[in-house]
């Protein structure tokens, strides 16, 4: 899926922060879980994905499944960030 840039900037200026609502000429709409879902594919039912690795087998895993490591951390944990793998792989 390749985003459309004039329409991420039009969404951008009629975002309402204060109500967490975009406002367009045919009303004032938000976003659901219902349509995350739709656009992601990602399921919001079962048990969330969270699993305790210690660091040595973490990079492993990652160079394992997407043949690269992050050198991110937070709070001294490594993560892998959305931002990460969008520049990493150009999604």
């Amino acid at each position: 899926m390749n985003p459309d840039a004039s329409l991420i900037t039009a969404l951008v200026e009629r975002w309402r922060p204060e109500t967490s609502t975009f406002h367009l000429p045919c009303g004032e709409i938000t976003i659901t879980l219902e349509d995350v879902v739709t656009l992601s594919g990602l399921a919001i039912d079962g048990d969330a994905v969270v699993v305790d690795i210690p660091d040595e087998e973490w990079s492993a895993i990652c160079l394992r499944l997407l043949g690269r490591v992050p050198v991110d951390l937070v709070g001294g944990v490594a993560v892998v960030r959305i931002v990460w793998l969008r520049v990493e792989f150009r999604w």
